[in-house]
């Protein structure tokens, strides 16, 4: 199965590309930095291996699906991954993201956010996307809020109670 061309997005700021190799050691302390990590439910942190598994599968999910996870640059290399993860049995594919902390507080989550809705909706249609946020990360919620979303309900993920949150894409 041939993977797609993974598009290339830029914002005023960011860069958002394909993860590969390249990204695996950034990849892996951004999984490995506890405050990055508080939120995020995707159980323990990942070893190498794991990150390479990840990026492997990312490539996959841009065969299936023709979307998928990428990685966020600034003016000063990799600041994080963001993209579209949609589990095989789900409806509608989720936006997750992960940035280094001296992104944090800058507007890259909302910027990048923007430019891949953007570009989802020119290249797929209008969908759904759903965010699953932990209720105590304010900030993420005011992303989703910033990206047109609303909170719609709740789900239950690696013993935690998440936020449902419906974007248009």
């Amino acid at each position: 199965m041939d993977t797609p061309a993974i598009p290339i997005l830029r914002t005023a700021r960011l860069t958002l590309r394909a993860l590969g190799e390249a990204d695996h050691a950034a990849l892996h302390a951004l999984a490995h930095d506890e405050v990055v990590g508080r939120y995020m439910h995707e159980g323990d942190p990942p070893s190498i291996d794991d990150i390479a598994a990840r990026v492997a599968g990312s490539r996959r999910q841009w065969s299936l699906r023709g979307y998928g996870m990428m990685g966020v640059a600034d003016a000063e290399g990799f600041a994080g991954r963001l993209g579209l993860f949609h589990p095989p049995a789900a409806a509608d594919p989720l936006l997750v993201y992960a940035l280094s902390r001296r992104g944090w507080g800058q507007g890259y989550a909302t910027e990048a956010g923007r430019a891949l809705l953007h570009w989802l909706r020119e290249t797929h249609g209008a969908m759904p996307v759903l965010a699953q946020i932990d209720p105590r990360n304010e900030g993420s919620a005011r992303v989703a809020a910033k990206l047109g979303g609303v909170r719609t309900g709740t789900v239950s993920r690696a013993g935690r109670t998440l936020d449902v949150w419906t974007l248009d894409a």
